[in-house]
């Protein structure tokens, strides 16, 4: 006999479906600012309405956890409707259910905190961004850009297909073993109001809501459903025979699909609430800086900024790369200072855009500096925005100061008196050169005029560079041949070489999502200078 599909369990496929069409990304940038948020608190530099603009999909998802339950997990997350669909189309082939014994299946539940742990320690607490790039969740996000991304996720893709396999036997694998975000909720979810109530003197010996629960949960030994593990797919409601199973608030029972609506109801409201509020934070906070700066540079326009100069008016067009290329903004100028930043058109994924072309315009609007924060979660769109920026200010240079300034990759000693009063240029910039050639780093020497060339591996092997130095400092650096993947390879090669040659030291930061890149261009810098000692 075929089973009949309830009207409730339609309403969640639909509502999962829009999810994953509109909100891909929310699943990712969820557990970013989480991340983000306790990063902020162990170092004591927790400030709720500078952050704010960069928790909006935190500030929607825990509150909702904690009160209702994992409605996100069951009704929202794309990552999840991405193992029930898998799970689903397996079961219609195989027609038959894989069950896990109980006692297996229990102690795999504690992977899952284990996963957590190391996130926690090596990421969140010491700052390393290696395990980013063996995500499964950030694989996921490029599958539709899969030819470019293979190679810096490959072991992402790896743990994603591993998943999609265990997908195809257990119902929700990912989510009962190995999710970090589903660790989280299962802690915080315990105190919600929302329940399920199945008194057990009234129950059979079917087992149907134990059969058909999406997590696994031993149903049939409970008299209420208080397991953090429980994502409220409703399942055991809707397959009880006597109708035993019931949703309850506040020990009050409800109709399950109004009790969801207003979740999911509650979760939208919450979600566009925070953008908004964010975003209008952001906003008066520009208005504020720029105001109270209207006669002097921001204390965050140091001379070392790339970006930051006496800009010409006007209004200039630029083109970065985000998760994908043609990232075209429109940057204006005004009384020598940048007034507004629109986003033209974009390539970028839904669910990861949306933040970063809310935040980073306004966060370099406000700093007049491109060098800002990337967005947790979207790195990438975050970094595109800011590359694309500075390529528009590269034609909005002023004259006025000195024309050292047009040969920044010649002379980059210049960099560092751009923004000084033009009566003091040439003083200010003898004494930038003087401090750069006495202040050696830990890989910066005396080095042997000449032009060397030297080898590094990024995220192939056999990235070759040459390096030119003249009057015993780095002067130039050229990429001379790579096999790096299109879409990742631009933003390095642009940036680190001219870090490098700024700061006289290969002891600069790697281009976040590039990481691979930025460090074979460093390693090849350094393979030439040891020819050059």
């Amino acid at each position: 006999m075929k089973k009949k599909v309830s009207k409730l369990q339609i309403l969640r496929s639909i509502v999962q479906i829009i999810c994953l069409i509109v909100l891909p990304g929310l699943f990712t940038l969820s557990f970013s600012e989480i991340g983000k948020l306790y990063s902020m608190i162990i170092k004591g530099n927790f400030n709720f309405v500078q952050a704010l603009p960069g928790l909006t999909a935190a500030i929607a998802v825990l509150p909702i956890t904690i009160l209702f339950g994992r409605f996100f997990c069951g009704w929202v997350c794309a990552f999840g409707t991405f193992n029930d669909f898998i799970y689903m189309a397996f079961q219609k082939v195989l027609k038959k259910q894989f069950t896990v014994n109980e006692q297996v299946d229990s102690i795999l539940k504690y992977v899952k905190y284990l996963v957590l742990a190391l996130i926690i320690c090596f990421v969140w607490t010491m700052g390393n961004s290696t395990l980013n790039n063996y995500s499964p969740w950030n694989a996921f996000a490029q599958i539709g850009n899969f030819p470019n991304s293979i190679f810096q996720y490959t072991f992402g893709f790896i743990l994603l297909i591993f998943i999609a396999v265990g997908a195809m036997f257990i119902e929700r694998f990912f989510c009962r073993y190995l999710c970090p975000l589903g660790a989280i909720f299962s802690i915080v979810s315990k105190i919600r109001i929302f329940k399920i109530k199945k008194p057990n003197d009234k129950c059979g010996k079917c087992r149907l809501c134990t059969n058909n629960c999406s997590m696994g949960i031993e149903l049939y030994k409970v008299n209420k459903v208080s397991s953090g593990e429980c994502i409220n797919c409703l399942k055991c409601i809707d397959v009880c025979p006597r109708k035993n199973t019931q949703a309850s608030v506040a020990n009050q029972e409800i109709n399950p699909a109004f009790a969801s609506a207003v979740a999911i109801a509650a979760f939208t409201g919450l979600y566009a609430a925070s953008s908004a509020l964010g975003g209008s934070v952001k906003s008066n906070m520009a208005v504020s800086t720029n105001t109270s700066n209207s006669t002097t540079i921001s204390a965050s326009n140091n001379v070392n900024n790339s970006s930051q100069a006496q800009y010409k008016d006007g209004t200039y067009t630029g083109v970065g790369n985000g998760f994908r290329p043609d990232l075209k903004v429109s940057v204006t100028v005004k009384n020598g200072k940048i007034s507004d930043i629109q986003i033209l058109s974009h390539n970028e994924s839904r669910g990861y855009y949306e933040e970063p072309f809310n935040v980073v315009p306004k966060e370099i609007i406000e700093t007049q500096s491109t060098q800002v924060d990337a967005v947790s979660g979207a790195t990438r769109s975050s970094n595109g925005i800011m590359q694309a920026v500075e390529n528009a200010l590269s034609g909005a240079k002023a004259n006025s100061n000195s024309t050292t300034s047009t040969n920044k990759s010649t002379d980059n000693s210049s960099n560092d008196s751009e923004n000084i009063e033009s009566n003091s240029t040439n003083e200010s910039q003898n004494s930038s050169s003087t401090s750069n050639s006495t202040s050696i780093s830990s890989t910066k020497g005396q080095y042997k005029d000449g032009t060397y060339t030297g080898v590094g591996r990024g995220f192939r092997p056999n990235l070759k560079v040459s390096v030119t130095v003249s009057g015993g400092k780095i002067s130039n650096i050229e990429i001379v041949s790579h096999n790096e993947s299109r879409g990742y390879y631009e933003q390095p090669f642009d940036i680190v070489p001219k870090e490098i040659i700024q700061s006289q030291s290969t002891n600069v930061d790697t281009v976040s999502g590039a990481t691979r890149s930025s460090n074979g261009i460093i390693s090849a810098v350094e393979d030439a200078l040891s020819q050059a000692k």
